[in-house]
């Protein structure tokens, strides 16, 4: 949590971090912005359902949300499910590619591992004000 209180501060953004069970976590009372980067993904089955549930609610109250997860569609079976719910309440799901310059030691590991780093894929959802 250090790190990430650090980059909030650094960016002058006001966050309240604290360490919970993702499935159980009480959102705040007053209006929000969400962030659940490469967590919904960690989630079992049950808890996840729950959780779309509980911010597409969170999002017809006003709160913005961000979801972003990696392109992984073997494993990410849930992701056109919670795509479309989102688009449905009138959010929007993305998929991105970016172009990555590595440094020479990052890319001949890469290489070496059998890997190509040179783009970075992903996905999100977004909904809110």
């Amino acid at each position: 949590m250090g790190e990430a209180a650090h980059t909030y501060r650094t960016f002058g953004i006001s966050a309240d971090m604290r360490r919970a069970d993702v499935a159980n976590v009480t959102f705040p009372a007053e209006r929000s912005a969400i962030l659940a980067a490469f967590t919904i993904n960690e989630l079992p089955g049950e808890s996840r359902d729950a959780m779309l549930d509980r911010l597409l609610e969170r999002a017809g109250r006003g709160d913005r949300i961000l979801v972003v997860e990696p392109v992984a569609g073997f494993v990410a079976r849930w992701w056109n499910r919670w795509r479309d719910a989102f688009e449905r309440a009138g959010g929007r799901g993305d998929e991105w590619r970016v172009r990555a310059d590595l440094p020479a030691i990052v890319a001949k590991l890469d290489h070496a591992a059998g890997l190509n780093h040179r783009e970075i894929t992903g996905r999100s959802l977004w909904i809110g004000g």
